[in-house]
């Protein structure tokens, strides 16, 4: 039982040195490992010569050595500085060793008086607070050559889960490694579920008999470097691993938290008058006072994730979040789900992740969520309402998704995860609407951009907190990247419609001689793209992959661009249909013999690709790239019978290689219990229509 206060080391960490942060011996039950020599791979600036992970439950001790030979200058600048993170109030840091080899001679520096320690709370400019810390040591006279070896360990003496232990071992690394080793020694191996990888002849698997237990070992020798890909699918883990974990099922974990959060509902005699005011004012309507209920959490509780101990999992009670009017998104959510149920609806909150999104469902089960929300079953119903994002509008009927495709609610009768449908199409969606009218070579151009439904909740998060400038330099700089000589000639026009939740960015541009001679035929031209289109489809290469690529998904997007120019009758996209288990996509031509339009949509069907698909996805982006643009050509005569004319957009043209539609970011906070991870596009290799890095700003969560 700890008896020290971990609030005294966040206001002076250095006194943590002694006591929860110490220099001694290793563990005397964990086994000393042979360092294996491994010629250098090219390219790589370090050699992971050995890996060695040692676990105990028993002890609530993790042990764990890294020697790696610094093959480059860049990677002596980065290993000069050895970091070691740990959660005062619940950890225990022991540094054991940190030696250099050079010239037959081996050095330990580690020494108590030489480690710094830092609060670096990463994600403190999300709202988050975790009360984590870092034991920092700077090395000094660090060569090229040097091997450096890292022994330490972690001791929990957290009470949330004293009965229970997980953990997961990646064995395959994106460097070369010489040797590993993992290891799991207890006396109670009934008690573990362990998940390995198929038998690939590269892992040995040894048993052997200790004073503490029975010790299993797996080992790799000489194990290759794994190139991935770009555009891995979100929660894919790509390395082969071993997972152990104590929880018999999903439905325990949902049992063990349920107990933890049924201690928490103390409401307060304060809260229960504030309840009753909200009632009472919604006399007639149950879906109005459901909304209210929403609001009242959603602009009554300022977010702020203080998440010290394991996962932050417990929320406080609701008097405590009541009287200080902040709380992360399991505490939030406890508030709203309180509500509800006061009001006699049945509400649950449900454990999601925003980093595995349903691929959590693949993994043991064990409590490895980042964030919690509602799920609300009213007239037959489902709805889903993450209550921590503040720039969320619309009503009930259309709270009826979130973006992480599988849930485990807090209950003593869950068994097993549900599913979080998707919004239907025509929900949440971009449209873009341009229109050119020329005079000469010149053209003045009307922007018109619509969010819709979460789209819209996105950038009306980036408008509250970076204001109007930040959008209206972002809206320029997205029509300029496929209208350089484009500027702005009004000022941004922002509509904000809460109750359909839609927000619309308009403005006016003028582009001199956007019109420019074709030196092959004489006459001008003038190309039109999607951009909005462009930068939602992931390109791909050629190459032989081997794992599944991930889309920008859930997403739909709509682009129209209409041309005002005498010779612009004719102006044609074939008509083209794409619809599969992946995508949807259509382009096409609207009023042609009048004032073209040119029309693209794009629905993301999946989260991901398949490898066996990925040759059918390659195809449909030939088909994309073909219709993707048009190269209007002017007849200044008017007396050929020349037509406008379209050109294949192929994928790997160099002058959509730099294309970078910008969007505007917004500091995410992952709801309760860590930093979401904001999902990033990245179109890239030898043969892609774009390189984009944006940063999809939707039910990403808050907390």
């Amino acid at each position: 039982m700890r008896n020290d206060d971990p609030s005294e080391f966040h206001r002076n960490p250095q006194k943590l040195r002694g006591l929860r942060l110490k220099i001694e011996e290793s563990p005397p039950w964990v086994s000393r490992r042979k360092v294996k020599n491994l010629a250098r791979v090219d390219g790589y600036p370090v050699t992971m010569l050995l890996l060695d992970r040692q676990i105990a439950p028993e002890e609530s001790t993790r042990y764990t050595r890294y020697v790696r030979r610094l093959e480059t200058p860049q990677a002596v600048q980065e290993a000069g500085r050895i970091e070691f993170d740990f959660d005062p109030a619940r950890q225990i840091l022991l540094i054991h060793a940190i030696s250099i080899f050079r010239d037959g001679e081996l050095t330990n520096h580690a020494r108590l008086d030489e480690i710094d320690v830092i609060q670096r709370e990463r994600d403190l400019d999300q709202g988050i607070y975790s009360g984590s810390m870092t034991a920092l040591v700077l090395l000094k006279d660090l060569r090229t050559g040097d091997i450096v070896d890292v022994e330490s360990s972690l001791i929990s003496d957290d009470e949330i889960f004293p009965d229970h232990y997980w953990f997961t071992e990646n064995l395959e690394h994106p460097l070369p490694v010489g040797r590993q080793y993992f290891s799991w020694l207890s006396l109670k191996h009934d008690l573990f579920k362990v998940s390995t990888p198929e038998d690939d002849g590269h892992t040995i698997y040894t048993e052997e008999e200790t004073e503490w237990g029975l010790r299993k070992n797996w080992m790799r020798e000489s194990t290759p470097a794994l190139d991935l890909p770009p555009l891995l699918p979100l929660g894919f883990n790509p390395f082969k691993n071993i997972s152990i974990t104590s929880f018999e099922s999903w439905g325990q974990v949902a049992r063990e938290i349920s107990r933890l959060w049924a201690k928490t509902e103390t409401p307060g005699q304060k809260l229960r008058k504030e309840l009753a005011k909200i009632q009472k004012a919604h006399p007639g309507s149950k879906i109005e006072l459901i909304e209210a209920l929403v609001a009242f959490v959603r602009d009554n509780i300022r977010y702020q994730g203080v998440e010290v101990g394991r996962l932050g999992l417990v929320p406080e009670d609701l008097k405590t979040i009541w009287k200080r009017r902040f709380g992360d998104c399991k505490e939030k959510t406890s508030l709203l789900c309180w509500l509800l149920r006061e009001s006699g609806f049945d509400a649950q909150p449900a454990l999601v992740s925003v980093t595995l999104r349903g691929k959590i469902s693949e993994r043991p089960p064990a409590p490895i969520f980042d964030h919690v929300v509602v799920y609300l079953r009213h007239d037959e119903q489902d709805y889903w309402i993450d209550p921590t994002i503040i720039s969320q509008r619309g009503s009930l009927s259309n709270w009826n998704s979130l973006p992480f495709q599988k849930a485990l609610l807090i209950s003593n009768q869950t068994e097993e995860f549900i599913e979080i449908k998707e919004a239907p199409p025509g929900q949440d969606f971009i449209r873009v609407s341009e229109s050119y009218r020329f005079d000469g070579n010149d053209a003045s151009i009307t922007v018109r951009q619509e969010f819709h439904g979460a789209e819209a909740d996105g950038i009306r998060g980036v408008l509250d907190s970076n204001g109007r400038s930040d959008i209206q330099r972002v809206f320029c700089e997205t029509v300029k990247k496929t209208r350089a000589e484009a500027e702005l000639t009004t000022d941004l026009e922002v509509s904000d419609d809460p109750a359909n939740n839609i927000v619309v960015l308009g403005g006016e541009f003028s582009a001199a001689n956007a019109l420019r001679p074709n030196p092959q035929t004489g006459r001008m031209i003038c190309e039109f793209i999607p951009y909005s289109v462009i930068e939602k489809i992931h390109g791909i290469d050629n190459s032989n992959r081997s794992f599944p690529l991930g889309l920008n998904h859930p997403t739909e997007v709509f682009h129209d661009i209409e041309l005002d120019h005498p010779d612009a009758k004719g102006a044609v996209v074939p008509k083209t249909i794409i619809n599969n288990e992946f995508l949807e996509f259509e382009a096409g031509t609207k009023n042609e013999d009048a004032l073209p339009t040119l029309f693209y949509h794009y629905r993301s069907k999946a989260p991901e690709v398949p490898v066996k698909d990925l040759h059918r996805y390659r195809l449909n982006l030939d088909q994309i790239g073909a219709v993707i643009s048009l190269v209007f050509e002017t007849n200044p005569g008017r007396d050929s019978k020349s037509k406008p004319t379209r050109q294949r957009r192929n994928w790997d043209e160099d002058e959509l290689e730099n294309y970078h539609p910008p969007r505007p970011t917004q500091p995410t906070k992952s709801a309760g219990f860590g930093p979401s991870i904001p999902v990033w596009l990245f179109v890239v290799g030898g043969i892609v229509i774009v390189k984009v890095i944006i940063l999809i700003l939707q039910y990403v969560a808050r907390a």
